[in-house]
């Protein structure tokens, strides 16, 4: 069905008009005591339902924290603004993190001539101990042909048990200094880490509603320093009183209508509807005898165009066919 929204929005005043009209006359002058509610119950007859719809993003407005602590030095976003994803929102101080970054990333040199010159000394006793086991191999052969004495033999031995030890031991000094040089790069790791937490970046794109901090300011993980709008349509969230709720569908045609001039500010479809009744609380400004009315949650997604601003409240007008 095509609809101009326009046109829409000024029969449904005029029709409300007349509705209200009637009903006065025929309740013989009676004053209505209750309250208007949030969702005008219209006739059964009627193909079409009006709420009070509040305009938000489709992911609500989201508020960014810090997610690291330190001294702000800079806000480099304003209110309003438009963000891509990844952009940097604030400048926290990095200077002791970069510089345990500096000292640690200087070790490594220092570290990996530690262990060359461990290795190298690891190397030159492999070679003594292969020449001193070939000494003791040929004395022991040389005593089992009575060619050597005992004396020189023993002697042999304990050359060779002491270089064994001093392999052993130049293999431990090699394996400490590699997992010290380890411990460095997991050191340099974690504080180039640490810096780039420091980095409060945007992960998506849209737009800078309120900035909440200022240079000088101390933040920690969870302070929020920016309310923030995703990029995406609009939608007017409104609520359906329980007589009709059953009868809005996704998919159907709305009308966003300005509640003080009555003009359709856009359209829109209905995009959710919630599964289940909630007594009422988006627009609830007073208590009244209609507080105990069960509601379903219904969003509008806006189409593209003009619309109206976020956190406006309008009229939502719902055509039920």
């Amino acid at each position: 069905m095509q609809c101009n929204f326009q046109t829409v929005g000024a029969l449904l005043v005029a029709s409300a008009v007349l509705l209200n009209v009637t009903s006065c006359s025929e309740s013989n002058g009676k004053e209505e005591s209750a309250a208007k509610p949030d969702s005008v119950q219209t006739p059964v007859a009627v193909n079409r339902v009006m709420g009070v719809a509040r305009i938000e993003p489709e992911d609500g407005i989201l508020n960014i924290t810090a997610g690291t602590s330190g001294k702000v030095l800079n806000v480099l976003i304003d209110e309003n603004q438009a963000v891509q994803s990844g952009q940097s929102l604030i400048n926290v101080e990095v200077a002791v993190e970069t510089a345990q970054l500096t000292q640690a990333q200087s070790k490594i040199a220092t570290q990996q001539a530690s262990i060359q010159a461990r290795q190298a000394r690891l190397n030159g006793l492999n070679v003594d101990w292969q020449k001193a086991r070939d000494t003791y191999e040929r004395n022991l052969k040389l005593v089992e042909a009575k060619a050597q004495t005992k004396q020189a033999l023993d002697e042999s031995k304990a050359a060779l048990d002491r270089l064994a030890t001093d392999v052993a031991s130049a293999k431990a000094d090699v394996l400490e200094a590699t997992n010290r040089l380890h411990e460095l790069r997991a050191d340099i790791n974690y504080y180039r880490t640490v810096v780039s937490q420091k980095k409060v970046t945007t992960v998506q794109a849209g737009k800078i509603l309120k900035v909440n901090v200022n240079p000088g300011d101390y933040v920690t993980d969870d302070t929020q320093i920016a309310e923030f709008a995703a990029a995406g349509p609009l939608v007017a969230k409104t609520e359906v009183d329980e007589l009709y709720a059953d009868r809005v569908r996704t998919g159907q045609r709305a009308a966003i209508i300005s509640q003080t001039t009555g003009d359709t500010l856009a359209g829109g479809t209905v995009s959710f509807t919630a599964d289940y009744l909630r007594r009422k609380s988006l627009f609830t400004d007073q208590n009244t005898e209609q507080e105990d009315r069960r509601v379903r949650e219904v969003h509008i997604r806006l189409e593209p165009g003009r619309t109206p601003l976020i956190g406006s409240r309008v009229d939502c007008l719902i055509l039920l066919q």
